[in-house]
């Protein structure tokens, strides 16, 4: 039996039946509170009631015997190492209303020394809070396991409800930093918040979600994802069957959104071809990534390393407000692998791009290697691309030669500008792509490959039906005029990516007034916070003057 409170004496009981109802019912809470309330330090004793500090538990051990009610707080002492593995299951709270929450109480945050195994796993439940603490594995490549891991693998498609990982650090596992995972149907998880989260030193995957993966279902395992406000780094990969070094990758969700994130220093252990990206979805619905930066990611002795992807198998995907730059692979890629689902309605808006496809890709690139992709925008960006010694074949907008492209694909209003070799555009023969309102500069040579042909200016680029638009010619060449264009710096994670001067258009600029006005939604902002329409002509680029 629970030790209780040496200050609830038979005066206090005796005071709580005297109060009102109301009051009864305010006083009855604390306590249950207090009662639901366990303290851990290396000074405490497994055999103490736990419920305060001067009673506290020491280990791991005792948390992961106890059934936790709903609303229960589990607090580990700030500033302390607590060796073990923490566990939650059938039993444990499972209320998104009342959520049990395990953080660090005192200065500082806790640390959870997982050695070789998970950091923290739960299992078929939520109505979790992770909040301020540091889980440390044995190091990525001696640790088998995870950092915060949530399962489902529920039979009946059910969504367990409410996690929040937040202001927490993940470091030294192998599998994941952090994974929202379930495999069963669509039974998963909704609602969760990952936010203010530091993860690094992650072998495989930084931060991911994935379900019961088919190309014929219909649903997605979990619903309601949102990552914000997260740095990630140094995620090396390693050889494996499929891609691995990835920064942030989502999968089997619907609704989601990562935001405000920077992720580097990824993927130079990988060796598959594809391989990894900084920031992406694939198997998603209804997804945006937006303010966010990659950098310095690696394709390995494989291929991609890329900056931001929408890949196969995304529908309603947006990428917008994003600087990539020093990637190997594209800065934007959109693509379609063997088996995925359905693509649709793609849109790549005011981002800026900066020496990104130095081994492979383009600025932005898209590729199909199955069902074919429909309704692709890609308007009002700003890529700026000087071809590396590793890739003779890049491009500000690319079109990988696999399976034809074929559909609604636009590209308008976009700043090109391609330096040292670079060409401006990479399209094969027989796929589709359509270009409105773009600049177009070089100031080595001037080449356009577009369906077998080589263009070497605007003029004659203009011969395929392209930059036209109801009989009037749009578009322009010509030096952008930009502020510094390719000397572009690393913004860093808590700063704000206006502040990235190089790509604002300098007075004078033939790209102001000079895109098309294109029709419906375009966005509420460009890069740089301004409206998207200034005049009554929208500008080229991602900056409207």
């Amino acid at each position: 039996m629970k030790k209780i409170y040496s200050w609830l004496s038979l005066f206090t009981l005796l005071f709580i039946t005297s109060c009102t109802p109301e009051m009864q019912g305010e006083l009855e809470e604390m306590i249950t509170e207090a009662k639901n309330t366990y303290y851990i330090s290396p000074n405490g004793n497994d055999t103490n009631s736990g419920n305060s500090p001067e009673d506290a538990w020491k280990t791991i051990e005792k948390v992961n015997q106890m059934d936790f009610a709903p609303g229960s707080k589990i607090l580990f002492e700030g500033g302390k190492s607590f060796a073990g593995n923490l566990y939650f299951t059938i039993g444990d709270g499972n209320d998104a209303s009342n959520p049990i929450k395990v953080t660090s109480y005192g200065t500082g945050k806790a640390i959870i020394n997982a050695g070789d195994k998970d950091g923290i796993y739960v299992y078929n439940i939520a109505g979790i809070i992770i909040d301020n603490l540091i889980f440390s594995g044995s190091g990525m490549y001696s640790n088998n396991a995870s950092g915060i891991n949530f399962y489902n693998d529920l039979p009946g498609n059910v969504k367990l409800n409410r996690v929040d990982i937040t202001n927490t650090e993940v470091f030294g596992f192998r599998n994941f930093g952090i994974v929202i995972a379930a495999y069963n149907g669509n039974s998963g998880f909704n609602n969760v918040l990952l936010e203010n989260n530091k993860v690094h030193d992650i072998l495989d995957v930084g931060i991911s979600s994935y379900g019961a993966f088919s190309s014929t279902k219909t649903g997605y395992a979990h619903s309601n994802i949102t990552v914000r406000n997260c740095e990630v780094y140094n995620i090396p990969g390693y050889s494996k069957k499929s891609h691995s070094g990835n920064g942030i990758v989502m999968s089997d969700v619907q609704n989601s959104l990562i935001e405000y994130c920077t992720v580097y220093d990824c993927g130079k252990g990988n060796t598959n071809c594809g391989g990894p990206v900084g920031i992406w979805y694939w198997d998603a619905d209804q997804v945006t990534i937006q303010h966010n930066e990659a950098y310095n990611i690696s394709s390995g002795t494989g291929c991609d390393g890329g900056g931001f992807d929408l890949d196969g198998g995304v529908t309603n995907g947006i990428m917008q407000y994003n600087y990539s730059h020093d990637n190997d692979g594209a800065g934007y890629l959109v693509g379609q692998f063997g088996g995925a689902r359905p693509m649709n309605n793609i849109i790549v808006r005011y981002n800026i791009s900066e020496n990104d496809a130095a081994t492979n890709g383009g600025s932005v690139y898209l590729f199909n290697g199955a069902q074919n992709m429909d309704n692709i925008y890609v308007y009002n960006n700003t890529f700026y691309i000087s071809e590396q010694p590793g890739n003779r074949t890049s491009a500000a907008i690319k079109l990988l030669e696999w399976k034809l492209i074929k559909g609604n694909i636009q590209f308008n209003n976009n700043i090109l500008y391609a330096a040292n070799g670079a060409d401006l555009v990479s399209v094969p023969r027989g796929y589709s792509a359509s270009f409105k309102g773009n600049l177009y500069y070089s100031p080595d040579a001037f080449n356009i490959a577009f369906q077998g042909t080589s263009y070497s200016s605007l003029e004659n680029f203009r011969t395929t039906g392209n930059e036209i638009l109801n009989t009037l010619n749009t578009g322009y060449q010509g030096d952008p005029n930009l502020n510094s264009p390719g000397t572009g710096t690393i913004i860093g994670h808590g700063k704000d990516l206006t502040g990235l001067s190089s790509y604002k258009l300098a007075a004078g600029s033939p790209a102001k007034d000079k895109g098309i006005n294109l029709e419906g939604g375009i966005g509420e902002r460009d890069f740089y916070g301004n409206a998207p329409v200034r005049n009554s002509q929208q500008n080229i680029g991602a900056h409207e003057l």
